[in-house]
């Protein structure tokens, strides 16, 4: 990997940003997260996966403008282009995002510094958000010439909040985030990837098909009526019902000791 570093551990799968100095987005680190997300999805011994960065100006401060820049002014055809890169050319970065959306384990990541633009979007794929004091967020491609993600912030932030970000492309602080619902914690006494780790571990003991089934189930019915979810909810408790890891973990919570996972 030119663009990022990784590393397992106890179940985990640690990846972190790794372009200096403020691990700005280009083509390259588009096509390493996706195949690096894809590849984790289908590793049965990682049950969770956590997302920062190295570096301390930045966890990720959005596109590369000058590689957008020059892709933008070049004569004749990119021949890194594909046909669908050509007529869509948001499609390799929206699969890089889908990939992380729906890594078939939970991706927590950890915030130290500016997630704006293109940053915002990679943390609004994940599922749990660890931040520093120091985080702030912001959809700042309006002041370049761009629309992001308000998908993401009217998630995280609600419909109100997401509007003032996206037409302002004002930084929101950590704290604002956390009292809107969307950090988990701001962690002040720790790095906050080591916070990360520590809660993604904690992921990782779980049942490795409970927890593939529950990250599937939440994504299927988030926007669905909630007569429709509960009943999808309930479709996939059968599911999960049929596994034998189903009764190990009954079993072992009834007898007071540690289950046994055995993937089936």
């Amino acid at each position: 990997m030119e663009t990022l570093k990784i590393s397992k551990e106890d179940g985990v799968a640690h990846v972190r940003l790794d372009r200096p100095p403020v691990n700005a987005v280009n083509r390259k680190m588009t096509a390493e997260l996706r195949s690096t997300f894809d590849e984790l999805s289908e590793d049965r011994t990682i049950g969770a996966v956590v997302l920062s960065a190295e570096g301390e100006k930045a966890f990720c401060a959005g596109v590369d403008l000058n590689e957008r820049r020059a892709r933008r002014e070049a004569t004749g055809p990119d021949p890194d282009s594909t046909v669908q890169s050509i007529l869509d050319s948001g499609k390799e970065w929206r699969d890089a995002q889908h990939a992380i959306r729906h890594c078939t384990v939970p991706v927590i990541v950890a915030v130290d510094g500016v997630a704006i633009g293109a940053g915002f979007g990679l943390v609004g794929s994940c599922d749990i958000i660890f931040a520093s004091p120091r985080a702030r967020f912001g959809l700042t491609e309006i002041n370049v010439g761009l629309l992001g993600g308000s998908s993401k912030a009217l998630r995280m932030v609600g419909p109100y909040k997401a509007r003032t970000m996206f037409f302002t492309g004002d930084l929101v602080p950590a704290s604002e985030f956390y009292r809107l619902g969307a950090i988990e914690e701001i962690v002040e006494d720790e790095p906050v990837a080591d916070r990360a780790m520590a809660f993604a571990r904690k992921l990782a003991k779980k049942s490795p098909i409970a927890l593939r089934l529950a990250k599937e189930s939440i994504l299927r019915i988030e926007g669905m009526p909630v007569e429709d979810a509960y009943r999808t909810e309930q479709d996939y408790t059968q599911r999960l019902s049929s596994y034998k890891d189903s009764g190990e973990a009954m079993a072992a919570f009834l007898e007071k000791r540690e289950p046994s996972w055995s993937w089936s």
